[in-house]
């Protein structure tokens, strides 16, 4: 049935887009779907890892590198291509792992790092791709994204330390938090279908090849992450380098370069969550 679900979720956001209007929920559904993941999690030195530094590298090297080459043949699909490349991980990657019963700890680390550290590098890196003489304040872009961890984190451990008995019984109802995660999926990919929907056709060989350039950015980021991870984190990587948090890069684009370039990361949403729903339909099996 979860299966299923999953599948419907992405339909429904395809041909019947009506949760776009309530993209505004999206925050405080992963701010809920975190509070489960983070129920039973450790938190300790020992979950810092070299590979989440190295995960972090790849992010800014790639997409600069990807940027630069690309500017040469056309300067929109290569600032779209660093929008969506320079992407942190997704506030959302430790809840799929949660439901994968991975190492949410790893996830979770990736998740703190690479927020914080392209939410202070991005002021100083828009400038090397747009001529725009807008600046980003770094309290705008940072400030959101640590609130929509730390509460989570905080309350889940304040239960877990002061309540245990009801700590307990919500750690038995984490599964029922994939729920949540179905409707958040509905609500990013109606957001994505109508933004696509809405995009201007003159430019429509540009989005064309944004689009594709989403799908391989989609396929080598989780694949280059599997590949980092090696025997132990392989899944963990995987997810850390190639769930993105579209909404921050989104929100970037739409603010300081244009709605055509913005689409990079709009059809990443789409791509990114028709992976994870394969993903967890072949782990749910």
């Amino acid at each position: 049935m979860k299966n299923f679900l999953l599948l419907i979720s992405i339909s429904a956001g395809i041909f019947f887009p009506y949760g776009h209007n309530y993209v505004f929920l999206i925050r405080y559904f992963l701010m809920l779907l975190l509070f489960f993941s983070f129920l039973d999690i450790n938190v300790n030195k020992k979950i810092i890892h070299i590979k989440h530094f190295l995960i972090l590298g790849i992010i800014v090297f790639s997409s600069l590198l990807f940027y630069f080459l690309l500017n040469i043949f056309n300067h929109e699909i290569a600032q779209a291509v660093f929008i969506t490349s320079i992407a942190p991980t997704a506030i959302a990657a430790p809840v799929i792992i949660s439901l994968r019963k991975k190492n949410i700890e790893f996830v979770m680390f990736s998740l703190l790092l690479n927020n914080i550290a392209i939410s202070l590098l991005i002021p100083f890196l828009l400038p090397t791709i747009t001529n725009s003489e807008n600046i980003i304040k770094i309290n705008e872009v940072l400030f959101p994204v640590l609130i929509t961890i730390s509460v989570p984190l905080i309350v889940s451990q304040l239960f877990k330390y002061l309540l245990p008995a009801i700590w307990k019984k919500l750690v038995a109802w984490k599964d029922s938090s994939y729920y949540i995660l179905i409707v958040n999926i509905y609500i990013a990919v109606s957001d994505a279908s109508t933004f696509i929907r809405s995009e201007n056709d003159n430019n429509l060989h540009i989005a064309l090849l944004i689009a594709i350039s989403s799908a391989l950015l989609c396929i080598f980021y989780f694949t280059l992450g599997w590949l980092i991870g090696g025997k132990n984190f392989s899944a963990e990587a995987s997810q850390s380098l190639g769930q993105k948090n579209n909404a921050f890069t989104i929100w970037i684009a739409l603010t300081y370069l244009s709605p055509l370039v913005a689409l990079g990361p709009v059809f990443y949403v789409l791509y990114q969550n028709i992976y994870i729903s394969w993903v967890l339909y072949k782990n749910n099996k």
